[in-house]
């Protein structure tokens, strides 16, 4: 019955640390997305403030050079290819083969990839650590008051002994009283 109880305590644990695994995958996404999400109001800010009315007379005007306007698109192509990649990275490398024909320029996002993931993999093995501790913790207690239990169960037997003990004698003493009166009386 013990080893049902610390199954279920491990397997408690891991539910638990899936469970908060998964909860900061999902938050990590979702911060991730909301960045993105801020970059293309920035940028459609940007394309709306390009794109103002002409001016009135007696106003300048202000126009984007060449430069810039290659800047915002170049930046809204790289946004729209983003979930593609995030798709691609999330296939757990079953696309790798691919990346001999990926730019110079995703090196970085290799590079980012790994760190993300070794960032990852050391906060599994935090998590790891943590309900190992977690698990010795309880395994620990739950031997103690065991011990604990039968300590009390073993003195509690020692009191009933002692306590069946002397009413075997008080009735062993009553007893043998009652038989000594009945032999004084048939002795009359």
């Amino acid at each position: 019955m013990g080893l049902d109880y610390d199954s279920y305590e491990s397997e408690f644990a891991t539910a638990v640390a899936a469970a908060a695994f998964a909860i900061h995958s999902v938050e990590q996404e979702s911060l991730e997305y909301q960045k993105k999400m801020k970059a293309k109001v920035e940028i459609q800010r940007k394309k709306e403030d390009s794109f103002r009315p002409p001016p009135e007379s007696g106003h300048l005007s202000k126009r984007f050079s060449g430069k810039e306007a290659k800047d915002a698109v170049e930046a809204s192509t790289r946004k729209r290819m983003d979930p593609e990649s995030r798709a691609s990275r999330s296939s757990f490398g079953s696309q790798r083969g691919n990346s001999t024909s990926r730019r110079n320029g995703e090196s970085k996002a290799d590079s980012w990839e790994r760190a993300a993931m070794a960032k990852i993999r050391k906060r599994y093995v935090k998590m790891n650590s943590r309900i190992l501790a977690w698990e010795n913790e309880k395994k620990m207690k739950a031997k103690l008051d065991m011990e604990r239990k039968k300590r009390e169960l073993e003195l509690r037997r020692e009191l009933n002994q002692q306590h069946y003990q002397s009413k075997l004698a008080r009735i062993d003493h009553i007893a043998g009283g009652a038989r000594a009166q009945m032999e004084e009386k048939k002795k009359k």
